[in-house]
């Protein structure tokens, strides 16, 4: 019997599920370039907003990352239909660094075969990623709303693949982010050992210059799973991923897990590789209505205080 295909590769067009496009407003922070995605929609409301901030995977732009912003408030939408909420909600995405309108070099976004420093430049990507959504969270209000008309009190990360990685640092360093959606990347404890073994695979020995000691503060991270407490987490795996396969952080995931319980579900999705697909979009707006828009959304999420 032939075994079923994998799926691997995202047709990101397929993302919006069918829904139609979402308003785009084009605005700079300080030379960043951001889209924001829904916000033509609420205009008119007073409620408080939760905006999700959508970051695309290495290689990738932030363009490609429209069809998911589609689909995800699509989603949002229709789990919404016929029901109160306590939020409305738009979706923000912009260029990771060195990529898409902020490329510089080329051979940085590629792994160990083609450049040497890819473990330093993917810890540097991460690092500078979370800097740029907390930048977005100091500021996006302002640009958007300077005459203090409207209250976002909700940041929400999503991310594919580096974005996914970027999306679990964050969880784990910025203490305003307490829900989130990491898709086909690993928590941050995870990182290091993942990116040891796919040197490994590839011949290359853990050592320096390959991983620089300098950096090992960010190779060499503990779990601390009580990071997470109070936070709802969905975490979402291809089945058949192997460039980020789950196992490499599945001691992490069952530690955190354990701790808090419920807070974390682990979605994983049989036939698919390294990719995305239209369900994960869906389960993504899903996941935003439940936890951050709907009227029972703060039930179960412990409040932190002095978020913002």
């Amino acid at each position: 019997m032939c075994a079923a295909p994998v799926l691997e590769g995202t047709n990101y067009p397929s993302l919006t599920s069918g829904h139609p496009e979402s308003s785009c407003t084009d605005i700079l922070i300080v030379g960043l370039h951001v889209k924001v995605y829904g916000l033509d929609e609420i205009k008119g409301s007073k409620l408080p907003i939760a905006a999700v901030v959508a970051t695309h995977g290495r290689c990738n732009k932030k363009e490609q990352m429209a069809y998911f912003a589609h689909g995800l408030l699509g989603a949002a939408v229709d789990a919404g239909k016929g029901k109160s909420r306590r939020r409305d909600v738009i979706v923000v995405t912009m260029d990771q660094r060195n990529h898409g309108s902020r490329l510089k070099d080329k051979k940085a976004n590629l792994s160990y075969d083609e450049n040497e420093h890819h473990l330093i430049d993917m810890a540097a990507c991460i690092t500078g990623g979370c800097h740029d959504v907390s930048l977005l969270m100091d500021f996006l209000a302002a640009y958007l709303f300077p005459d203090g008309e409207r209250v976002i009190d909700e940041f929400i990360p999503t991310g594919i693949s580096l974005g996914g990685n970027l999306t679990w640092r964050l969880l784990r360093e910025e203490p305003r982010i307490r829900i989130a959606i990491p898709i086909i990347g690993l928590p941050f404890s995870s990182f290091g050992p993942y990116l040891r073994a796919r040197a490994e695979a590839m011949g290359l020995t853990w050592a320096p210059p390959l991983a620089p000691p300098s950096i090992q503060h960010l190779t060499d991270v503990p779990l601390e799973a009580e990071r997470y407490t109070g936070k709802k987490i969905l975490s979402i795996h291809g089945a058949a991923d192997e460039l980020v396969p789950i196992r490499q952080g599945q001691k992490d995931l069952d530690g955190i897990k354990a701790l808090i319980g419920d807070g974390l579900e682990v979605w994983v999705v049989d036939g698919v590789g390294h990719a995305v697909t239209a369900e994960m979009a869906k389960r993504t707006g899903e996941w935003v209505w439940r936890w951050a828009l709907s009227e029972q959304s703060e039930q179960g999420v412990e409040e932190t205080k002095s978020r913002y």
